[in-house]
């Protein structure tokens, strides 16, 4: 399901009500719903010059962690990265504020990068079920927002999703197959093959959101350049993250009304942690 945003909404910031009613209906119901190109070019060359020197970076200490040639980077909070539009756009909030809740929080602020010669992932999902011993599907507890640096094309390895109500799987046991385990519940990597499946491609800019329980996999960047995705993670106020982002007190105090509530619960006060540290 793709959005593509009217001229009223751009110049409103805000989607019309019926919009909103349908893109929180897809995600809830199908996993995922998609708004073609909502930053601008210029912002969006912005953040990849600034990202590209320090992934350079990050790779030459750290090296590849998501399988061949193929990397998650965690972001450190400062400018460009933290721009109104990533962090706290006005129509991804609508959307996610619907679905987990106004006073839902950000726990993860990173990139996911295929690079040149990067392979297929395994089928999986982010996460394992929150209650595992029931046998019922759950509402939506986590989002993901992904936003492309770069056009999203069949060469350079564009993002494999399994819509249709995989994240509202019950199954008792881990979907995360990225190790190589094979559920004993459900053989995930092996239905997947006799199932549905849609690639996203999409222009840089655009902003996916899915249920972080959808399954979804990588797919092979046969292309010559990397092809980054700006991740970040929203879950309802009760859920935790995992991990902390570290934001100075200053950037804290100068970010918008919005984006305090969202990183709150963060670490304030801290100085900006770059991703190899």
């Amino acid at each position: 399901m793709r959005i593509q945003l009217t001229e009223q909404e751009r110049a409103e910031r805000k989607l019309h009500p019926e919009t909103l009613a349908i893109a929180a209906e897809q995600v809830r119901a199908n996993g995922y719903i998609l708004f073609e190109k909502v930053l601008d070019e210029d912002k969006i060359k912005t953040i990849r010059a600034a990202f590209d020197p320090i992934f350079d970076e990050y790779i030459s200490r750290k090296g590849y962690n998501t399988g061949t040639n193929r990397a998650q980077m965690h972001l450190p909070f400062m400018q460009p990265f933290i721009d109104e539009d990533v962090i706290c756009n006005p129509f991804a909030m609508e959307v996610i504020d619907e679905i987990l809740g106004k006073d839902n929080r950000c726990t993860y602020f990173a990139s996911d990068t295929p690079m040149p010669g990067s392979d297929y992932q395994n089928v999986h999902c982010d996460l394992m079920p929150l209650f595992p011993e029931l046998a019922v599907p759950l509402p939506p507890f986590s989002l993901v927002v992904n936003i492309p640096l770069v056009d999203v094309t069949e060469e350079n390895g564009p993002l494999e999703i399994w819509p249709g109500g995989t994240h509202q799987n019950p199954d008792r046991a881990n979907h995360d197959t990225l190790d190589g385990s094979v559920n004993p519940h459900l053989h995930i990597v092996r239905a997947a093959e006799h199932m549905y499946s849609e690639k996203l491609y999409m222009p840089a800019g655009s902003i996916v959101i899915r249920d972080i329980r959808m399954w979804h996999r990588g797919t092979p960047n046969r292309s010559n350049d990397r092809r980054t995705n700006l991740a970040m993670i929203f879950n309802r106020s009760w859920y935790g993250g995992g991990s902390y982002i570290q934001i100075p007190q200053e950037t804290y105090d100068a970010l918008p009304a919005r984006a305090r509530e969202l990183f709150r619960t963060e670490r304030i006060g801290w100085p900006v942690r770059m991703p190899w540290e």
